[in-house]
């Protein structure tokens, strides 16, 4: 039986991590793009126990949400589909394009700034009630609020 597809990059990811994930870097967009994909080190707990460290992308420079959102409409696809939202509470159904949904970012990344949150600042943004609201949230990073 030949393999699924599925298994081939899982394969590939746990056989050689460092070759498969510089692949899935090179697919992104990045501010800075990183020299290497992983830096192994070995950390020295208080207690003197060792460990080993890793860090990926350690220079690299990304935005997240320009990865998810602003590269779709830079690259024409604004009018397409980037999130369907479908309450199963209220039964409410919506569509956001990737357009709207860089409208719906920006204005929220804009009140940040404007409430003093600055790059490296964490924020939560707790909408238990407003699931809608959810994906704008999430496509905030610290890139847009500098």
């Amino acid at each position: 039986m030949v393999p699924h597809v599925q298994d081939q990059v899982q394969s590939h990811s746990l056989e050689n991590p460092e070759t498969f994930w510089a692949h899935q870097a090179d697919q992104l967009y990045w501010h800075k793009k990183p020299s290497q994909t992983v830096k192994k080190t070995t950390k020295k707990l208080r207690s003197g126990v060792s460990h080993s460290h890793w860090t990926w992308f350690p220079d690299g420079e990304i935005s997240t949400a320009y990865n998810c959102v602003d590269r779709h409409v830079k690259n024409g696809h604004g009018d397409s589909t980037a999130i369907i939202w479908d309450s199963p509470v209220s039964g409410q159904k919506e569509r956001y394009t990737y357009k709207q949904l860089l409208t719906e970012v920006e204005t929220l990344a804009g009140v940040l700034r404007e409430e003093g949150v600055k790059k490296g600042d964490v924020v939560l943004v707790y909408s238990m009630f407003l699931d809608h609201y959810a994906p704008e949230a999430r496509g905030v990073d610290p890139i847009q609020c500098q």
